[in-house]
């Protein structure tokens, strides 16, 4: 028993040093692997940043629900003028420097969204 508790504290004392070592190295469990490791995740996150880039600015920003007497005349494209003469004057309108929001009566209601030129890029029926 006193030969295994040796040999056990002293397999201990080498490994201590062996780690020991490796930290002022500069080792660590994982440095072997990080490097690649890392390298991929920092080029998937960019090239996800990428796409959610690409999916924020493209258009329309909402999808169109075709149902409903009056909303069913609605179609990406259209003016305000024409949008006004299916549906009457709005409750409320948001506009932004990227286009603008007519509400129909108020935001709980429905929503036709458009461009910066004045053109229907979607809608939401109430």
């Amino acid at each position: 028993m006193s030969i295994f508790l040796y040999c056990y504290v002293t397999g201990l004392g080498r490994l201590a040093t062996l780690m020991s070592s490796m930290a002022l190295l500069g080792f660590s469990g994982n440095t072997l692997a990080e490097p690649t490791e890392v390298q991929e995740l920092k080029l998937k996150v960019e090239v996800l940043k990428q796409r959610v880039q690409e999916l924020e600015s493209s258009q329309p920003l909402r999808i169109a629900k075709v149902t409903g007497s009056r909303w069913h005349s609605l179609q990406v494209g259209l003016s305000k003028t024409e949008v006004m003469a299916l549906l009457g004057k709005p409750g409320r309108i948001d506009k932004w420097k990227t286009g603008e929001a007519w509400y129909f009566p108020n935001r709980k209601g429905g929503e036709v969204d458009f461009d910066a030129e004045g053109h229907v890029t979607g809608w939401l029926e109430p």
